[in-house]
């Protein structure tokens, strides 16, 4: 029998008046960088402002969005993103027991794992511990599949909820955990991000962009499941149909990219490259040269990159892959693209849009934390 939850009303915020003492919470986020180190911080912060004591666990590479967070961070993992797999998989394997000490003593209600990367390691950290333990699904399956990594399905079903940004990926790991109890709670929008834009003239000199281009932004790590052969295509019919658009790819490769790179060249595809990991104090310098942002997405559970987009008030076209089309439903600024081709993309990009509307409360990071605390305390009541 199926056990997907809907998504659960949002209780009124300001530390869960009549729901009893607010619960100790650890979450749990081993790599410390990229969207989901930034969700965590997100929702770490607006738990703390529920009462809630959270601590993070983490790696020597997380660096909270603001100074000075409201919540204790350890970090037994330490490693540099630039070190060989193997030996990553090692230091992680070697942080699973000062993590595991660190939570017996820290005694929290719930262990919540934001997702997971290598569930062949992880896996271990959660064994045992005398704790409701919850998942947050940011991956319904690994991108890249390696056999080393372990299985996503395994990993997610050893824990006691779990939680999905978005109804299609719950019915996703509902037909491959069938008796899991799952929980839809949408993907908070990262304003906490955002900082102050740039002049847009000033941004593109920065960054190399053509002024008079009408600029596309494809940001955040570059995956083959993000679709940026397919942007490429839609920006070389582009430009032989004598149009404007210019690509803007920011964002460090996890696969080679080269040829995708040497194509542009050779073709004289118009795209100006940032290809490394882009820090926080430089977000806001892409999406100030951007007109549009584009998630031409193969496939995917959902996007922080949409949400990071949305909090910066672009317009964002997307193709339908997974719940990529209930973030928009809810943003409703841009295009969704139906058909995954070069001349349906293009003609998204191209424009215009219907005005942005008002800003939805219900992914505000108090609404998300309120969802959250509410299946803590359902969790908890059994």
């Amino acid at each position: 029998m199926s056990q997907l939850v809907a998504t659960l009303p949002s209780p009124a915020c300001g530390g869960g008046s009549g729901w009893g003492p607010p619960p100790r919470v650890a979450l749990v986020e081993l790599f410390g960088i990229g969207g989901t180190a930034d969700y965590t911080d997100c929702l770490a912060r607006a738990l703390t402002a529920r009462g809630i004591e959270v601590a993070v666990i983490t790696s020597s590479l997380y660096q909270p969005v603001l100074p000075d967070p409201p919540y204790e961070i350890v970090r037994p993992f330490r490693y540099s993103p630039h070190q060989p797999k193997p030996l990553k998989a090692w230091r992680l394997r070697q942080a699973i027991a000062p993590a595991r000490a660190f939570l017996r003593a820290f005694r929290p209600d719930i262990i919540h794992a934001q997702g997971t990367v290598l569930p062949a390691v992880e896996r271990y950290l959660y064994r045992g511990l005398p704790a409701i333990q919850v998942c947050t699904v940011h991956d319904a399956l690994a991108h890249e599949w390696r056999p080393w990594i372990g299985s996503f399905t395994g990993f997610y079903r050893g824990f006691d909820r779990l939680i999905c940004h978005s109804a299609s990926t719950a019915r996703r790991v509902q037909s491959a955990i069938p008796r899991a109890r799952i929980d839809v709670v949408p993907h908070g929008r990262y304003t906490p991000l955002v900082t102050t834009l740039p002049d847009q003239a000033i941004a593109r000199r920065r960054l190399g962009v053509p002024l008079a281009a009408r600029v596309v932004l494809f940001f955040g790590f570059i995956r083959r499941y993000k679709g940026l052969d397919l942007l490429l295509d839609a920006l070389q019919l582009d430009r032989t149909e004598g149009q404007d658009l210019h690509g803007l790819v920011a964002g460090r490769p996890l696969y080679d990219v080269s040829r995708s790179v040497d194509r542009a060249t050779r073709q004289q595809i118009p795209v100006t490259w940032a290809l490394r990991f882009i820090p926080q104090d430089e977000i806001a310098l892409f999406f100030a040269a951007a007109d549009v942002v584009a998630l031409p997405y193969v496939d995917t559970s959902d996007s922080g990159a949409f949400e990071l987009a949305a909090a910066f008030e672009k317009p964002v076209v997307i193709t339908d892959a997974g719940g990529l089309a209930e973030a928009f439903a809810r943003y409703r600024y841009g295009a969704v693209v139906r058909e995954r081709t070069a001349s349906a993309l293009a003609q998204a990009l191209r424009g215009p849009y219907p005005a942005a509307p008002a800003a939805a409360s219900t992914n505000s990071w108090s609404a998300v934390a309120a969802q959250t605390d509410a299946i803590y305390r359902g969790a908890l009541g059994g």
